[in-house]
């Protein structure tokens, strides 16, 4: 880890553990380590924000780093670059998610992966089928389940399909599932999509 200086990740560590003039030297040498701050950014633009959010991760992952040395999380098991650059990593998915604006990364995002032809015909069965057992449930079953795929409220529901109350939608939600489940359980051909 050491750049130009012969510092090391125990030097370091037994410097921040110590406090004083020693424990900011050696946050010093890590908040100017070359290319620390770079990975950081890189990782938060390529990951939806923008070089004042990637400050900011920096910033907060420097705090959270000093605490955990302190209190004796970090258990050595990588290097202490490494242990930065996951804690900014986490506090950047942390913080995406507070804001309602993470999604998942799938592997295929990661290596350009592209989806087998295979698996791409087996889920345009799979909809095939779900949509033909859909239409053997029943107008209102399928309606009801369509408000609850969409995440409405069972108030809402109830609102919309002139159910008396949440609880007599839950209940019709709860029996529409499993009229839906027992048709695709009876079709032979679900059972060998899914096999």
């Amino acid at each position: 880890m050491a750049t130009n200086t012969n510092q090391t990740d125990e030097t370091l560590l037994s410097a921040i553990r110590s406090g004083g003039q020693a424990r900011e030297n050696a946050l010093r040498y890590l908040y100017l380590l070359p290319g620390l701050r770079e990975t950081v950014a890189r990782f938060v633009l390529d990951n939806g924000g923008n070089r004042s959010d990637a400050q900011d991760v920096f910033q907060e992952a420097f705090v959270l780093l000093d605490r955990n040395l302190r209190e004796g999380r970090f258990e050595g098991k990588s290097a202490l670059t490494t242990y930065f650059v996951a804690i900014a990593k986490w506090r950047w998915v942390t913080l995406r998610r507070q804001q309602g604006r993470y999604t998942e990364i799938s592997p295929a995002q990661y290596d350009g992966a592209v989806e087998s032809p295979e698996a791409e015909t087996l889920r345009a069965e799979h909809r095939e089928l779900l949509a033909g057992a859909m239409g053997q449930i029943g107008e209102r079953c399928r309606e009801l389940l369509r408000l609850y795929q969409l995440d409405y409220s069972m108030e809402e529901i109830a609102g919309k399909m002139g159910y008396s109350g949440a609880d007599t939608a839950k209940k019709e939600a709860f029996r529409c599932r499993m009229r839906l489940r027992e048709v695709l359980e009876n079709d032979p051909l679900w059972a060998d999509v899914n096999a």
